[in-house]
């Protein structure tokens, strides 16, 4: 009996050895196979002559990434193992199904184009019948036209005679009214316009008052948050933490140098001020690439000329160790912890 439950418990424990042994594996060869990455660009004076390639491989490039831009297309495609992803290299099968949808759609726009034509045919004829009919109309009315334009006139000129002797009989208010042509509703109207346009000029300045006011409490707000920024940065807690994720940083980008660089650019844009920006970018990154980069600015003109090309190599232990000594960082810990209490009333 002994002797079974002793065989079942070595059995057991040779599965869980078996076990950390491959997740040891795992996590070796996550950390310790670098990533290769090389990346080639050439430009010849404008944005469509860019050509660019990059190439990403790791594990024996049994994971592999490649994005290629040129003519202003960009073009991927993504492997892991037998896997294949990408918008190059579509098979046959699928070139024939876009055919097929192409031409079935060039069959659906065909067929409509028809309908249309025939329900067009169909409203020129009605309307030209309508043309015709109008026209026929036309030529009655002018015949009978001669007898109503004679009773028209004379019912004028009745009409007018009433409305002469009306006036003259109406009282000189309304007279004055009439001659003016400016009846009381249209004042009590007008009245109206002028109030409601005081009274928006009077909000308006209110609002301005409001807005004016909240920008101020804003102003005054800012500066007492101002101080209290102030003081957490001069904790020296706080400083020591800014000081070690200053030196991983660094010291990170120097693992990152590729190991190959050959850039040569000469560059400008329409604006001096963004080419001096752009330099200044270039002259943090000096220290880190080298003399491998040659950069010369032209602060007249808006050029892009040179090629690139870059191969190094990527370690994720590296990041791994920076992160494990930032953990265990008490300075590092205690401005994490303040940083997510930290609120500014």
């Amino acid at each position: 009996m002994l002797h079974i439950l002793i065989l079942i418990l070595k059995i057991i424990g040779i599965i869980i050895a078996v076990i950390l042994g491959i997740l040891l594996l795992l996590i070796a060869i996550f950390l310790f196979v670098p990533v290769h990455y090389e990346v080639q660009g050439r430009c010849d004076g404008d944005l469509d002559s860019l050509k660019g390639k990059v190439q990403v491989t790791w594990l024996l490039q049994l994971v592999r990434a490649d994005i290629l831009c040129k003519n202003g297309k960009m073009k991927w495609r993504l492997r892991f193992a037998w896997l294949k992803r990408g918008n190059t290299g579509a098979g046959k099968k699928q070139k024939e199904v876009q055919t097929l949808q192409k031409q079935a759609e060039k069959a659906e726009i065909s067929g409509i184009e028809e309908e249309e034509k025939t329900e067009i045919s169909e409203i020129e004829e009605e309307e030209k019948s309508n043309h015709e009919k109008s026209i026929t109309e036309t030529d009655k009315i002018e015949k009978n036209e001669p007898e109503k334009f004679t009773e028209k006139s004379e019912e004028n000129l009745a009409t007018s005679q009433t409305i002469r002797q009306k006036s003259a009989h109406a009282p000189e208010s309304e007279k004055w009214k009439t001659e003016k042509g400016i009846p009381e509703k249209e004042k009590s109207v007008d009245s109206e316009k002028n109030g409601s346009f005081y009274q928006r000029i009077l909000s308006w300045i209110q609002k301005i008052k409001c807005t004016f006011g909240k920008l101020c409490d804003k102003i005054k707000a800012l500066s007492g948050k101002k101080e209290k920024l102030e003081e957490f940065l001069r904790d020296e807690v706080h400083k020591g933490a800014y000081h070690k994720c200053k030196k991983e940083l660094f010291r990170l980008m120097k693992h990152l140098k590729p190991k190959k660089a050959d850039v040569r650019i000469i560059y400008g844009f329409d604006d001096p001020y963004h080419t001096g920006q752009a330099l200044a970018v270039f002259g943090v990154l000096y220290p880190f690439v080298g003399g491998c980069i040659s950069v010369t600015p032209d602060f007249e003109h808006q050029v892009l000329k040179g090629s690139a090309y870059l191969k190094g190599k990527i370690y994720l232990w590296h990041f791994a160790q920076s992160g494990w000594k930032l953990i265990w960082n008490r300075n590092v810990r205690q401005t994490y912890r303040d940083i997510r209490n930290f609120k500014i009333k």
